[in-house]
């Protein structure tokens, strides 16, 4: 069975917050917090790490939705909805600096609501690290001990390790920077979310565990892929997204 999607909703009108919240719940969906502030969505963000936010753009204070998300999409990178009764091209143009996956105007239908969110989830897991800002080839990464620099071109996958994430690199990767020890996945003290910012559009993210580089996937069967000589299974419902994704030479 699928485990709900968890949502996140930065709302400072309570009877808006409150009606979203009995709505979503209503459609199967799990409501993880709701904040009516900049400090509040902060903190139920590094408590709960939902899979996608619900942001009112015009929140009150000295912080609006705009800045809320920034500082939100520090702690995990996530699909954002922002709603807005606002039809400014400024706060449109500010807004797009953020990458969200669609803006809602107020009044809207639940039923719209639930239609973007299922759309801006499809998206994200079927190859959405494009949105990413590009940075270099390499970065420094934080482990238990200290910093190592990772080229992306050597991250072959990923897989998310309860708060941190295990990086599988190429075996001249990994003896680059461990000339002396045996070849073992390297943990990084980041969770998948915070990871995903560095990572460029060559990387897939085939389920909230686990993202891929399909440079190196080297074949692809019923319900498996194989990366080298890693054998990963292939979530349900996930195979025909990949696909999609991939320059396949159909039969038919």
């Amino acid at each position: 069975m699928e485990t709900p999607l968890r949502i996140l909703i930065v709302e400072d009108d309570l009877f808006m917050a409150t009606d979203m919240e009995e709505s979503l719940i209503n459609a199967g969906y799990v409501i993880c917090g709701k904040a009516p502030t900049y400090e509040e969505a902060i903190r139920l963000m590094r408590q709960n790490l939902p899979d996608i936010v619900l942001v009112d753009i015009t929140l009150s204070g000295p912080a609006d939705g705009i800045t809320t998300v920034k500082e939100l999409m520090r702690i995990k990178w996530a699909p954002v909805i922002y709603i807005t009764g606002s039809s400014e091209i400024e706060t449109f143009n500010r807004a797009k600096s953020t990458f969200p996956a669609a803006f809602l105007h107020k009044p809207f239908r639940i039923r719209e609501l639930s239609a973007q969110i299922d759309l801006a989830m499809h998206n994200f897991y079927a190859g959405n690290i494009n949105g990413a800002p590009e940075l270099p080839d390499h970065t420094f990464l934080p482990t238990s001990s200290g910093y190592i620099r990772v080229i992306k071109s050597e991250i072959q996958f990923v897989k998310a390790d309860r708060g941190n994430a295990e990086l599988f690199l190429t075996n001249s990767g990994f003896h680059r920077i461990y000339p002396t020890k045996p070849y073992q996945p390297i943990s990084i003290s980041l969770n998948m979310g915070k990871l995903v910012p560095y990572l460029s559009s060559g990387f897939y993210q085939l389920s909230r565990s686990l993202i891929i580089n399909l440079n190196y996937l080297d074949r692809i069967e019923s319900n498996r892929l194989y990366i080298g000589s890693q054998e990963i299974s292939i979530p349900d419902g996930a195979r025909k997204p990949l696909i999609d994704r991939l320059q396949v030479v159909r039969t038919r």
